[in-house]
């Protein structure tokens, strides 16, 4: 049974024989989720619910029900009877208990190490090894596919057309000619069915897996094959961009398994999600050790994001990028969630003087959440924003429309295909620039943080790329994490980030002194422009 399913055969009934009282915290972002699937069927069968009540959200006396080790909250309606929901149980979150465990997360180095040596995370690490890339034939995939090959790893494509995967090597072929794309093998599979997947790994034997194919936007109940092969095949498992409901159940159902069988995955990774978020602990770790009295609570982070035209995004993004419209944009106020419209209120963000400043507004990102549930931060909000100008007037148009029409995907997809043309010849003039900027900002304390790159196909590949690094180098310790999480110290921080940064073109910091090798490490291989921060 599914965490966010009703349970059909209870259904309505009489609860006053069996509640018993327990005290609740607040349900976490798989509120929204839950609101998605059954606003709905509840309007039409006229059964009210409250989710995520009480004074922040929560911590009243509710009722509840056990039947075979699940906590059902129950809603209770006004004739008597009560609508139930399953949610499934959260592990403990060992970095928000306290404040004093999260700042020894965060400074003690050497913590949750998988390996014995002193290794670093580097792209030695990728050097030989056997990598499948599942939908490896995308825009998202072939980035990463492209950029494994560059640092010498051994590639095998997974997905479900042999020609769409060899009209994607011819092009990659084309786009770097200093890539090996006859070394890449091809591997037909499932990636809903873990047998599928399963007797790809019997055969192929990779060092890693990188899932690029999706789930990602509002897949909380799609089948993942590919993770469920990995944790039981004991294969390290990397995936890109899912949104937060759907990385968190993911998370919740493959933790344990995960843990015991000594797997390590990393979910959500690429520029942002994944750069984005480790950008911000670096920065927090800074602007907390200027004052001890200061608590993960006290801290805004400010997330803004750039990406010219589409940023060569094929329809599979696109779509994805639709169905984010469908949904309020989560803002984080004083450790209180805050949805708000999607696509309203530009503001003018400083990219550094190769991108400048753009305008950007809120949309609903994963970082908003991540960073609030993983690193306690009370106060987040992310931005985000597009060009040529008339992009974000055309985005903020579509977030007006009813979310019952930019949440049905099978119409986003038509819309996807129809529009691609068009956004095809817009790209070839807006380019594919993709820039990020994060303020941490808590007391009197500002620090930033920018990263930008001429090209996001690339960008994203190169990130991902960093992330197998530390994977590969046994920096990751057993379990399912969001990056946040996985890159445990601050050293591998840096060094993830050094990687990740190897094409960029931007990398700077600003606010209060902090050294950029802190943040951006100091293994470059070309060396980005350094930029005036402007506020």
């Amino acid at each position: 049974m599914t965490s966010l399913s009703f349970l059909s055969s209870i259904g309505k009934t009489r609860w006053s024989s069996f509640i018993k009282p327990l005290i609740l915290g607040c349900d976490d972002y798989w509120a929204r989720a839950t609101k998605t699937k059954y606003l709905g069927q509840a309007e039409e069968g006229n059964v009210p619910c409250i989710i995520s009540t009480g004074c922040w959200p929560c911590n009243i006396v509710f009722s509840y029900i056990m039947k075979e080790g699940i906590c059902l909250l129950l809603f209770l309606c006004c004739t008597q009877s009560v609508s139930l929901l399953a949610f499934a149980p959260q592990p403990a979150n060992p970095f928000t208990d306290d404040t004093k465990r999260w700042r020894t997360f965060l400074a003690k180095d050497g913590s949750f190490r998988t390996s014995s040596s002193d290794a670093t995370v580097s792209f030695d690490s990728v050097q030989g090894k056997r990598i499948l890339v599942v939908g490896g034939s995308g825009r998202v995939g072939g980035s990463v596919v492209t950029q494994l090959l560059k640092r010498g790893a051994l590639v095998t494509v997974g997905g479900t057309n042999r020609e769409r995967y060899e009209v994607s090597r011819e092009r990659w072929s084309k786009l770097f000619d200093d890539v090996d794309t006859k070394s890449i093998q091809f591997s037909a599979l499932n990636r809903e069915s873990q047998e599928s997947v399963r007797s790809v790994l019997n055969e192929f034997s990779p060092d890693l897996v990188v899932h690029t194919a999706g789930p990602f936007q509002g897949k909380v109940d799609a089948t993942n094959g590919v993770i469920a092969a990995c944790v039981a095949g004991q294969v390290p498992y990397i995936d890109v961009c899912d949104d937060y409901c759907t990385a968190r159940a993911t998370k919740t159902k493959y933790l344990g398994q995960a843990e015991e069988g000594n797997v390590p995955c990393i979910i959500s990774t690429g520029c942002w999600p994944g750069v984005s978020s480790l950008m911000a602990k670096q920065l927090m770790h800074k602007v907390l050790a200027t004052d001890k009295a200061l608590k993960p609570e006290d801290v805004s982070v400010n997330f803004s994001f750039f990406t010219a035209g589409s940023g060569g995004a094929g329809a599979t993004l696109l779509v994805a990028t639709f169905l984010i419209l469908a949904e309020e944009a989560l803002t984080v106020v004083g450790g209180r969630r805050k949805p708000v419209k999607a696509m309203v209120g530009y503001k003018d963000i400083d990219f550094g003087d190769i991108v400048g400043r753009k305008s950007v507004a809120p949309l609903n990102l994963l970082e908003t959440a991540s960073i609030h549930d993983i690193l306690g931060v009370g106060n987040v909000r992310a931005l985000f924003g597009t060009a040529p100008g008339f992009w974000n007037t055309l985005l903020g148009l579509m977030a007006q429309l009813p979310s019952s029409l930019l949440a049905n995907e099978d119409i986003m997809r038509k819309l996807a295909v129809f529009s691609l043309p068009i956004v095809r010849v817009v790209d070839y003039f807006a380019g594919a620039t993709n820039a990020m900027r994060c303020d941490v900002t808590a007391g009197k304390e500002t620090a930033s943080a920018i990263y930008a790159h001429e090209n996001l196909e690339p960008c994203v590949g190169e990130c991902v790329v960093a992330f197998c690094s530390a994977i590969l180098s046994g920096r990751v310790r057993p379990g399912v994490w969001f990056p946040e999480e996985a890159i445990a110290t601050e050293q591998d921080v840096a060094d993830v980030l050094s990687l990740a940064s190897v094409g960029a073109h931007t990398t700077d910091v600003g606010g209060i002194v902090v050294d950029k090798e802190d943040i951006w490490g100091s293994q470059k291989s070309s060396a980005p422009v350094t930029t005036t921060i402007e506020s």
